[in-house]
């Protein structure tokens, strides 16, 4: 008998310690709404083709003139200018090795965004450029534990009218911008980690079921929309009612499916047929337990 009842006792403590960790915020929901009545266009509207690199300024004013939101990437440079940014380096986009912090700003001006003339952007010159015609929807690139790059971002952003929240896979980007910008909506990026992501492999399986939403307390999620059948965030949809954006969708046919499951959605290759100032089938909007 006393095996039993230690057994379920530490079945309810091991389930409490679950529920804790992936408990987001509950209280701005309808906040949250507001943002899914748009479609993001990753890394703003771009066309490589075209001459119309990602994270471009001609992409975001393309995107921007379309009436379609906007998702862009910040990280700070070696003398703490932030830019608009994706990859981890600069290998594919630019042709040169290295990351972004290994650069000063006026380095980083004698590289090219692939074949076209277009460099890598300020955020100020983005925000200059968008003018607060669409919401944006900034990830935040924080790979360790140094917080320059939200301070750099909360100073960017001081002023600036516009719609706009952040989101970042570090929830320690997301603690930080709890803590010094309250005002400001934040969303938990993730999905399926591999080992090319160099992370511990216990953190990547948190990361994956959303177990460290207790350090940064997200408002919305924004998850790979191809592994949606994650427990945690199956949980934080059904149980916690967290707003989810799903990223990233390819193509209408996968639009069409994801916005069953998603409030919102960041694509790129194809533009949906819906334009977007209006919400796409949003799943708490619509949902009459909400």
């Amino acid at each position: 008998m006393m095996f039993w009842i230690i057994f379920f006792a530490v079945l309810a403590v091991l389930a409490a310690g679950y529920f804790f960790s992936i408990l987001p915020a509950t209280s701005r929901r309808q906040e949250c709404l507001k943002f899914a009545e748009w479609n993001y266009a990753h890394r703003g509207l771009w066309n490589a083709a075209e001459g119309v690199p990602e994270n471009s300024l001609p992409a975001f004013a393309r995107a921007a003139e379309q009436g379609y939101a906007i998702e862009l990437d910040i990280q700070i440079t070696k003398d703490g200018r932030i830019v608009v940014f994706h990859d981890d380096t600069m290998k594919r986009i630019c042709g040169n090795e290295g990351k972004i912090s290994d650069y000063t700003y006026e380095e980083l001006q004698q590289f090219h965004l692939g074949d076209s003339t277009e460099k890598i952007p300020l955020l100020r010159e983005v925000l200059q450029t968008v003018d607060g015609r669409v919401p944006l929807l900034i990830e935040i690139k924080m790979p360790g534990l140094s917080t320059a790059v939200c301070a750099g971002f909360q100073k960017e952003m001081e002023g600036y009218t516009g719609m706009f929240c952040m989101e970042s896979f570090n929830s320690l980007a997301l603690r930080w911008c709890r803590r010094h910008m309250p005002q400001t909506l934040r969303g938990q990026l993730s999905g399926r980690f591999s080992k090319d992501d160099k992370v511990h492999l216990i953190l990547r399986i948190m990361a994956r079921h959303l177990m460290l939403n207790f350090i940064g307390k997200p408002d919305f999620i924004a998850y790979d929309h191809r592994y949606a059948d994650c427990p945690g965030f199956l949980i934080d949809r059904m149980l916690f009612r967290t707003p989810a954006f799903a990223w990233t969708v390819k193509d209408e046919h996968v639009y069409n499916r994801t916005r069953k499951k998603f409030d919102a959605a960041i694509f790129e290759h194809f533009h949906p047929k819906d334009g977007f100032q209006k919400p796409m089938n949003c799943f708490l909007k619509n949902n009459k337990a909400y």
